[in-house]
């Protein structure tokens, strides 16, 4: 390691020490509203977890927008490599939940340690992997510099890079320069991902276009039949729509445009699920002052036949009520959040509604409004215009949906070219002759 990064990383080391308070009374202030974050407080100091056998691969997507993704990378790399330890980590509680819906104990999993020297080399000695493998924007310049001093090379698989995030980097480059050394190899989702990441990184970065390996969201096995018992308790010739990972303002929107759809629908259903767990207390006490019928998930379980808004107060369930309804709002798009995942309701074969602000996911955007399976709104008003189109026209839903489902088809391909920018980093196959001492590129995956 250079001696001008070894400083600028070992600065950054001392002051994470200093952040530690506010790191801890940031942890509990969020513990208050979500538990889970408190479930498994002490794994992030240090690792207790069940861990993979040594030289396998660590697999990290920092909260459920990435799981899905990762879920699939991991059963794909477990089906072609048998035998392969993997161990799958996520930041966020709602991640890690995720992660153990989808693996139960056919894996091993835990939280991804704060960054901070003691906590990183712990967690790689707990783990002892091969290889690393981070989903979209995780840089943590500790942790990639422990992995660097461990000799755990790492790649960076469906890389995504908005604007904001990249203006916010700059800001840092020397420091986000000396911990993407530690980085073998970049595997974009688009040219221009690849070319902000090369403009951090250092000299000769390899990043390529690999794509969104979201794409490659598919079901859990009964999904689909579980949302069509959904949606038979919700109810069969009712309109339902749901309102999805949303922020203030945007449930207040959905309220509204909501009343203009029961004008001339009474039987609408709304489903509205909040992005954050911090928030349903706030949400349930504005529901009930709203003067709407409201059920909701944790009290009644399915909303009786005169409820007119069914709050989603719970985590994981969010695609069992896509599977259930007749088109999706995707939030942080009327709130300027930059968008949440437009891929799974569109997997499901729903028209998307969502608002101007998609800077995170541009790429993704355009290509479903080309397609006519986004729609663009601003306000409660122009939701609703939307909503009512679409929920009044069988056909308009149908040919919306069907060009959902053949955009999620046509940007598969992902997950093959990810495979092919991990393999020659995977550890070899046990009675193969190991790499040449100091490689970092071991035998090819077959």
């Amino acid at each position: 390691m250079r001696r001008r990064d070894k400083a600028i990383l070992g600065a950054y080391g001392a002051l994470s020490w200093i952040a530690v308070p506010a790191l801890c009374g940031y942890m509990l202030a969020r513990s208050a509203h979500d538990p889970g974050w408190r479930k498994r407080l002490l794994e992030r100091w240090r690792m207790r977890a069940r861990a993979a056998a040594p030289g396998g691969v660590w697999l990290h997507g920092s909260s459920l927008g990435e799981v899905g993704a990762l879920l699939v990378l991991a059963e794909e790399l477990g089906r072609r490599r048998p035998g392969l330890p993997l161990f799958l980590t996520a930041f966020t509680p709602a991640g890690l939940a995720a992660i153990e819906r989808g693996l139960g104990e056919r894996q091993s999993h835990g939280p991804l340690p704060f960054d901070l020297g003691i906590s990183n080399r712990r967690f790689l000695r707990a783990v002892r992997p091969a290889l690393g493998v981070i989903l979209e924007t995780e840089i943590w310049p500790g942790l990639y510099s422990a992995c660097r001093t461990a000799g755990v090379p790492l790649l960076i698989a469906s890389a995504r890079l908005a604007q904001r995030s990249h203006e916010r980097y700059r800001k840092a480059r020397p420091l986000i320069a000396a911990a993407l050394n530690a980085v073998g190899a970049v595997g974009a989702q688009t040219d221009e991902d690849a070319r902000r990441f090369r403009s951090l990184g250092p000299p000769g970065l390899d990043a390529q276009v690999t794509g969104n390996l979201k794409f490659h969201y598919r079901p859990q096995a009964g999904t689909l039949e579980r949302g069509a018992e959904m949606r038979a308790a919700l109810g069969v010739g009712r309109p339902v729509w749901i309102a999805a990972s949303t922020h203030e303002p945007e449930e207040q929107e959905a309220l509204l445009a909501h009343r203009q759809l029961l004008h001339d629908r009474p039987d609408a259903l709304l489903i509205l699920a909040p992005r954050h767990r911090e928030r349903f207390a706030e949400l349930r006490a504005r529901l009930q002052r709203s003067g709407l019928r409201v059920s909701m998930r944790s009290r009644d379980g399915v909303p009786n036949a005169r409820a007119q808004v069914f709050m989603l107060d719970s985590l994981g369930e969010l695609v069992l009520f896509y599977a259930a309804a007749d088109l999706a709002f995707v939030g942080g798009s009327i709130a300027p959040a930059g968008g949440h995942n437009l891929l799974e309701p569109a997997a499901f074969g729903l028209p998307v509604l969502a608002g101007p602000h998609l800077f995170n996911t541009l790429d993704t955007a355009a290509l479903l409004s080309d397609a006519g399976a986004l729609f663009r709104v601003r306000d409660a008003g122009e939701l609703a215009a939307h909503a009512a189109r679409l929920l009044a026209s069988e056909d308009a839903r149908r040919a919306a949906g069907e060009a959902a489902r053949a955009c999620v088809a046509a940007g598969r391909g992902a997950l093959a070219r990810t495979l092919s920018l991990i393999e020659p980093f995977l550890p070899p196959r046990k009675g193969r002759s190991a790499p040449s001492s100091g490689s970092l590129r071991p035998g090819p995956l077959r």
